[in-house]
């Protein structure tokens, strides 16, 4: 009895786990560009990456972490952005599902 009921919650926590990880293709991805002028290396470029769930979410997370490196809100957001869907079929230009496919995939535990 006690084994039975143990495999009954065994895969009563995989269905659970499955029902909670969403599809990869349903994520967004922003990616900002910066290269800094005050930097004293010349056209230092840094890239700072953001995944979510809505296209706000993804944007804010990339936003956030631009701006905690030594840089304000604005210059983060005069950067050069990109934001698209993590799916190669939404966008004719599926570059940065390519590039980030496999991050999303490892951040976020999306199937």
């Amino acid at each position: 009895m006690k084994a039975a009921s143990l495999g009954v919650l065994w895969i009563g926590m995989l269905a659970s786990a499955e029902v909670l990880a969403a599809p990869c293709s349903s994520y967004y991805i922003s990616e900002i560009t910066l290269v800094s002028a005050v930097d004293t290396e010349a056209g230092r470029v840094q890239t700072f990456v953001g995944f979510g769930s809505s296209k706000e979410e993804a944007e804010n997370n990339a936003l956030g972490s631009c701006s905690h490196i030594q840089l304000d809100l604005q210059t983060c957001q005069d950067s050069d952005r990109r934001l698209s869907r993590n799916a190669p079929s939404d966008q004719p230009d599926g570059s940065l599902h390519l590039k980030y496919t496999k991050a999303v995939k490892r951040i976020t535990g999306c199937d």
